[in-house]
């Protein structure tokens, strides 16, 4: 088994981390999200031209894919796809990854980056079978009626573990989830392939363990929410419904996305503090000399813990409050009212993992996947410094 490797991220334009991979020979490098609410690796087509590369092989497949609201169609290519460790570990390469090459370049289709590196699991990356080579052809959306379920296509992350590349388990050290125009050196971290707590100087303190509830999202169980000492219950999933469960843990969401009838709830709570607090929350964004972080309350999201337990992950008015982020001197809230893939459910995005050490442990096999947050070490830029 191959050694931990870190890298280097920075979010990008569209609040995402991204890092660098090389894909192709000769290889290219291409900018992608990390994403965990999704599982497709999917560029553009530019700065990876396919006539280029010489280990590319074409396929029969496509898959349909979205970020943040826009579809994309993407012929599956078969080429070399990795990147290099910081090094403290040799070239990183799968030599037969399963790429989407998205048709034609679509300007910020995945914000400022190239593409997309989804690292859920390989039930969000369904593919079709076409009836000839997808990247000739070039089909369009109204021709997917003419292709048949490939089924599930194993995803990079997936790909790296079984070819002994690396651990099934990945970690982010992150501190923004909107990026600061004022400090470049604010919207920097680092992300771990194959290991977590072996990371020493990145985090303090315990972890807390959060179970993974279903294997297709990061599901979880959200059981309550905490503002200023009050507490509300979240109603639990029904049995049998398509959401399967009522939130789901998502690196490539900047912002907490939650259930309009548990944002109002969330909005009420903020009013009980200081009924000041709800509508500028609701307003999204605010001159940031209005705001004293000082007499805003933490924001608490209690959830099923292993061994079915209950934990509380704290989110820092520093972290559903970013400054300095669409502009120069204004406040961008991070908690939004739907957009939610399923009715009752929740999105907990960015601002959960920012301030956090966060371990995505699949080590376990199927259905035992585990989500482990802790304290960064230092709000000083240095140990983020892969």
């Amino acid at each position: 088994m191959a050694d931990l490797a870190r890298f280097p991220i920075t979010i990008a334009a569209g609040d995402c981390f991204a890092l660098q991979l090389a894909v192709g020979n000769p290889a290219v490098s291409v900018n992608v999200l990390l994403d965990t609410g999704s599982s497709i690796l999917a560029v553009n087509a530019g700065p990876y031209i396919r006539a280029s590369d010489t280990a590319a092989t074409n396929t029969r497949l496509l898959q349909s894919g979205s970020f943040q609201g826009v579809n994309f169609l993407a012929a599956v290519i078969r080429t070399q796809v990795g990147f290099a460790g910081d090094g403290q570990a040799a070239t990183v390469t799968v030599p037969n990854a399963n790429l989407g090459v998205v048709y034609t370049i679509r300007p910020f289709l995945f914000g400022s980056a190239d593409g997309i590196v989804g690292l859920a699991y390989p039930a969000l990356n369904p593919a079709i079978t076409m009836p000839a080579d997808t990247w000739e052809s070039a089909y369009t959306q109204a021709q997917l009626p003419l292709g048949q379920p490939a089924g599930d296509l194993p995803p990079f992350i997936d790909q790296l573990v079984s070819a002994g590349l690396a651990a099934d388990k990945f970690s982010f050290a992150v501190r923004r989830s909107v990026a600061s125009v004022a400090d470049a050196a604010l919207n920097t971290g680092v992300f771990v392939l194959g290991g977590g707590e072996e990371c020493a100087d990145l985090y303090t303190g315990d972890f807390t363990s959060v179970a993974v509830t279903h294997e297709g999202y990061y599901h979880t169980n959200l059981l309550a929410v905490q503002v200023g000492g009050r507490t509300i219950p979240v109603a639990p999933t029904p049995a049998g419904d398509a959401a399967v469960s009522n939130s789901f843990i998502d690196s490539g969401c900047g912002g907490v996305m939650l259930d309009p009838a548990l944002y109002q709830q969330i909005i009420n709570l903020f009013n009980a503090v200081d009924p000041t607090f709800g509508p500028m929350l609701q307003a999204r964004s605010c001159d940031q000399a209005q705001l004293n972080l000082a007499t805003w309350p933490a924001l608490g999201f209690v959830l099923e813990g292993t061994g079915g337990g209950r934990v509380t992950l704290t989110v820092e008015p520093k972290d559903y409050w970013q400054f300095d982020g669409s502009s120069g001197g204004t406040a961008t809230a991070g908690l939004f009212s739907g957009g939610t893939p399923k009715p009752g459910q929740s999105i907990l995005g960015l601002p959960l993992l920012s301030g956090h050490y966060v371990v995505f442990d699949r080590t376990g096999g199927a259905g035992n996947s585990v989500v482990r947050f802790a304290a960064l070490k230092s709000a000083d830029p240095a140990p983020l410094v892969a």
